[in-house]
């Protein structure tokens, strides 16, 4: 009975073993992935800013406070206006131009490079290049209207345009990186399925419609989350080209979050925003995870 109870023992040690060599570094990524969540839930359950330097607790006041501001029902229907469009018209160009680009064309590869461009453009560089192209004045959109006929458009400092005009640069920015994604699913596709429907008689469309889309499904989902929690990260364009204006049509959730934590200075009122932000991300990830598993 003891060596049994000693070569179980044995067994178990050694069962145990790389859980325990694997440890420290979970207990470190851990902290770093999850303490800084616990620590803004904490600090949003707080009064902290220029008025109250040391923590107070309030409960749920800056929640209550947050869902009473028409403010906050403004810039999340910004943000979900902004998401709803970003989000479909990126993966779809990206999407369209994989189709396009996966042919053998001549020059297809410099396509490539140059359609993926805007994604390793520097955010500051392309912000500047974006304020020059939707300038009122001297911008070259307006030159372009102008040589049809028709009168300037205040893109960035008229309501009815500031929105759509972030929402053209948030394509811009981010197309790229879905056409390599969808690029390199395409190419990895089984071609004796392609080719088998070719053989059956199928045409393009019933080909990419039955066949390709299908495939593609993993793609997608991994597309449609990373683009979910790309647009919800819109600060960068906002924050140089906008700031939030005019009368608060660009201003969206992260820059509000912004806005309160960094301008002025109610950093207990911040935090209830970026954990209103985080359950929304979370929500939407995880709907979209439960839809394209079934």
């Amino acid at each position: 009975m003891t060596a049994v109870a000693a070569g179980a023992s044995t067994r178990a040690r050694a069962r145990l073993a790389p859980y325990l060599y694997v440890l420290p570094a979970l207990l470190l990524l851990g902290l770093w992935n999850y303490y800084p969540l616990v620590y803004l839930i904490h600090l949003s359950l707080h009064r902290l800013g220029a008025s109250a330097p040391m923590p107070r607790w309030v409960g749920l006041t800056n929640y209550r406070e947050l869902f009473a501001n028409p403010l906050f029902w403004r810039v999340l229907g910004n943000t979900a206006i902004y998401t709803g469009l970003v989000v479909p018209l990126s993966i779809g160009l990206g999407l369209a131009l994989a189709l396009a680009l996966d042919q053998r064309l001549r020059g297809a590869r410099l396509l490539r490079t140059l359609l993926y461009t805007p994604v390793v453009l520097p955010t500051v560089a392309g912000a500047t290049v974006a304020l020059w192209i939707f300038n009122t004045d001297y911008g070259l959109a307006n030159y372009l209207l102008g040589l049809i006929g028709l009168p300037p458009i205040g893109w960035l400092t008229d309501s009815e345009y500031a929105l759509g005009s972030l929402i053209a640069v948030g394509v811009w920015k981010t197309f790229g990186y879905f056409m390599l994604v969808y690029l390199a699913a395409l190419q990895s596709l089984p071609q004796s399925v392609l080719e088998a429907a070719r053989l059956d008689g199928a045409r393009p469309w019933d080909r990419f419609w039955s066949v390709t889309w299908p495939l593609l499904r993993p793609t997608t989902w991994f597309a449609i989350v990373i683009a979910l929690i790309l647009s919800f990260q819109a600060f960068d364009f906002v924050n140089i080209m906008t700031q939030g204006g005019p009368s608060n049509a660009t201003n969206l959730l992260v820059f509000y979050v912004y806005q309160n934590g960094f301008q002025y200075f109610r950093l207990g009122f911040a935090g209830a925003i970026a954990v209103v932000m985080f359950v929304l991300v979370y929500t939407l990830s995880g709907l979209i995870s439960l839809w394209y598993s079934r």
